[in-house]
């Protein structure tokens, strides 16, 4: 076992998400994907989260959650090559929405977060398609990484502690 806790998993995740802020690209989506994905059952397993933690992964999970269909439907697809979406039989309507492509580009811009000069996410362009639609990855990335970081950074602290981080803040700046 290369991860034993949650916690563990998590801190995977994070430095994922920090790779990802300094040069976005497939590869590294592609373990952040996976971490985040595993992460559900990492979090219901350990014994040490508490009931705080525990309502914020269900509340992300939810069927109708555009960024945990993504994680989902991605990591199996990659997991099994090509796996059909799991709910998609069982969730038709009800916001479920299926992953028709991923496209990949060069030359992806990032974005500045004043005050600082640091330029995030910059590298490969990525777009999720999905009914007609299309969803930025690093986008996706970032929401994402919220909500994990909330379970295992925010959710700990008592509330009247806690003090939302900046996006260069979180991807380590």
């Amino acid at each position: 076992m290369l991860h034993r806790t949650s916690r563990e998993r998590y801190e995977k995740l994070k430095r994922v998400f920090c790779r990802l802020m300094e040069r976005f690209n497939r590869d590294d989506l592609d373990d952040f994907i996976q971490t985040a994905n595993s992460l559900r059952e990492w979090i219901k397993r350990d014994v040490s989260s508490t009931t705080e933690q525990r309502a914020h992964l269900e509340r992300f999970i939810v069927p109708e959650s555009l960024d945990w269909q993504i994680c989902s439907q991605i990591a199996n697809t990659q997991k099994h090559v090509s796996a059909k979406p799991r709910t998609a039989k069982k969730q038709q309507g009800a916001g479920h929405v299926v992953i028709r492509a991923v496209r990949v580009k060069s030359g992806g811009m990032g974005f500045v977060e004043p005050p600082s000069p640091r330029i995030l996410g910059a590298g490969e362009d990525i777009e999720i398609e999905y009914d007609g639609k299309a969803e930025s990855a690093l986008g996706f990335a970032i929401r994402t990484f919220k909500h994990f970081h909330y379970i295992f950074e925010m959710a700990p602290i008592p509330p009247n502690e806690r003090r939302i981080p900046t996006l260069t803040e979180l991807a380590g700046g």
